[in-house]
């Protein structure tokens, strides 16, 4: 439960920072740091759901999308 929050949190920030500082440097500020990449599938999933870092939020796929992901 604890890595599951800590984990959440990390990805939070990162989409916090990516809407704060802008893509650029984003990108500049990721680059090099091979810890961040653990968290990079769900921040670009996250991100791209909406969730730009706002606290305690987290952004589940509805039961559709996963299903037309799948094919089904």
């Amino acid at each position: 439960m604890y890595e599951q929050a800590r984990h959440e949190c990390a990805v939070r920030y990162l989409c916090y920072l990516r809407h704060k500082k802008g893509l650029t440097w984003f990108r500049n500020y990721i680059a090099n740091k091979i810890v961040l990449h653990q968290y990079f599938a769900d921040y670009q999933t996250q991100y791209a759901l909406g969730n730009r870092g706002e606290w305690g939020k987290w952004i589940l796929k509805n039961t559709l999308s996963q299903q037309q992901d799948l094919g089904i």
